[in-house]
């Protein structure tokens, strides 16, 4: 496997790649807001959103083209502490990538942005993440008690996951033993590396 992993911020130039991810089947089936998005309503968002999107989207790539992101929201400065969420929009990637994408976001948290605690948080019927967050032994602090309503009528509760400061050796410890090897470099290189525009 060569080294082709990569990391950028969003730019102007992502404005429908996100909203076409985030309008997949895929990604809206276990997303909390599982509506489709109108492309006006994404318009609007994304021209107010991306003047503030600066080191808290990223784009993660794959051979130089975009195959997910991962986002830094609700940080509280005083506080220093978030929410994550990340999300996969092709899956054409090496195994792996996609359950190293909460590893990516939360070294971005504790590395570049000093966190002292991030919280994530994952519909039941999101079974894969849910085992992700398992496998990378990010504790479960809650469940909501009141249920998601989706557009189908179902109702699905949110498990509430938070990593302080003091887990996340532990939690990267995990990650770093899940996958492969040559994967495991690339995660690396780009955790300590700038991320350009």
């Amino acid at each position: 496997m060569s080294d082709n992993l990569t990391l950028r911020q969003v730019r102007e130039s992502d404005r429908w790649t996100l909203w076409e991810w985030r309008n997949s089947d895929r990604i809206r089936r276990v997303s909390i807001q599982d509506e489709e998005i109108p492309r006006g309503s994404h318009d609007e968002w994304f021209s107010r959103q991306l003047p503030k999107m600066h080191d808290r989207t990223v784009i993660v790539q794959w051979d130089g083209s975009p195959v997910g992101w991962y986002q830094i929201e609700k940080w509280d400065p005083q506080l220093n502490s978030g929410e994550w969420g990340n999300a996969l929009g092709s899956t054409d990637v090496p195994i792996g990538l996609g359950g190293m994408l909460p590893i990516l976001a939360l070294s971005h948290a504790f590395e570049r942005l000093d966190a002292q605690a991030m919280t994530g948080r994952v519909l039941d019927l999101n079974t894969n993440v849910l085992s992700i967050m398992r496998r990378l032994r990010i504790p479960k602090i809650d469940v909501d008690s009141i249920p998601v309503t989706r557009c189908d009528g179902t109702l699905s509760r949110t498990h509430i996951f938070q990593v302080d400061r003091s887990d996340w050796d532990e939690v990267l410890e995990a990650g770093r033993s899940l996958i492969p090897s040559a994967l495991r470099k690339s995660i690396d290189r780009v955790r300590s590396a700038p991320i350009p525009d």
